[in-house]
C-alpha cells in the first residue's frame, strides 16, 4: 500500500507541472508570416507582441531560409541559416539579443568558410577563414570586434604570404610578407597602420633596403 500511495503521489506531481507547462504555453499563439507575393515567410509562436520559442524562416520557393529560436523577443539559443538549396551557411549561438559563444560559417559547397567566438555581438580571439578547398585563408586574432593581436594569411596553394600584428584594427610592428612559394621577399614595420622606417627586400637570399619611411 505504501508503495502504491507512493506512485500515486508521483503520478499527482507530474500531472501538476504539465499543467503547469501547458498552462503557460497556452499564452503563445501560432503566427505566421507572409512575402507581400502571399508566400509563407516565417511561422512560429508569439506571446502577446513578442515572438518565442522556435520561429522557422522560409525562401518565397518554400525552401529552408533559416530557424531561429527566441526569448521574450529576443534571439536567444541556437541559430541556423541556409543557403536557397538549404545547404547550411551558418550556425550561431545567441543570448537575450546578442552573439555569444562559437560561430561557424559556410560556403556554397558546404565546406567551412569561418569559425569563430562572439561576446557582445562582437568578435573575439582567433577567428580562421578558410577557402573553399578546406585550406586555411587567414588566421586574425579579435578583441571587442577589431583586429588585435597576431595575424596570419596564406594563398591557395597553402603558403604563408602575409604575417603580422594588430593593434586596436591598425597594422602594428614587424611585419613579413613572403612570395607566392612562400619565400621571404619583404619585411618591415607599421606604426598605427602606416610604415615606418627602414623597409627591407629579399632578392635571390641577400637583403637589402627596398624603402625608407
Amino acid at each position: 500500500m505504501v508503495v502504491i500511495s507512493k506512485l500515486k503521489y508521483l503520478i499527482e506531481i507530474i500531472l501538476l507541472v504539465m499543467l503547469l507547462f501547458f498552462a503557460k504555453q497556452g499564452h503563445a499563439q501560432d503566427k505566421m508570416e507572409y512575402y507581400a507575393t502571399g508566400e509563407l515567410r516565417g511561422r512560429g509562436l508569439m506571446h502577446g507582441e513578442l515572438k518565442v520559442g522556435e520561429w522557422k524562416y522560409f525562401y518565397p520557393n518554400g525552401m529552408k531560409n533559416a530557424i531561429e529560436n527566441y526569448s521574450e523577443g529576443r534571439l536567444h539559443g541556437s541559430v541556423y541559416y541556409f543557403y536557397p538549396n538549404e545547404i547550411l551557411q551558418g550556425k550561431e549561438t545567441w543570448s537575450k539579443g546578442s552573439l555569444v559563444d562559437s560561430a561557424w560559417y559556410y560556403h556554397p559547397n558546404g565546406t567551412l568558410h569561418r569559425k569563430g567566438i562572439y561576446k557582445n555581438s562582437e568578435y573575439a580571439g582567433i577567428w580562421v577563414h578558410f577557402f573553399e578547398t578546406g585550406l586555411k585563408e587567414r588566421e586574425v586574432t579579435y578583441d571587442k570586434g577589431q583586429p588585435n593581436g597576431p595575424t596570419k594569411v596564406f594563398n591557395e596553394q597553402g603558403n604563408l604570404i602575409q604575417e603580422g600584428f594588430y593593434n586596436n584594427g591598425l597594422e602594428s610592428g614587424d611585419w613579413k610578407f613572403y612570395t607566392a612559394a612562400g619565400q621571404l621577399e619583404f619585411i618591415g614595420q607599421y606604426t598605427e597602420g602606416k610604415p615606418a622606417g627602414v623597409w627591407y627586400q629579399f632578392v635571390r637570399g641577400k637583403k637589402k633596403v627596398y624603402e625608407r619611411y
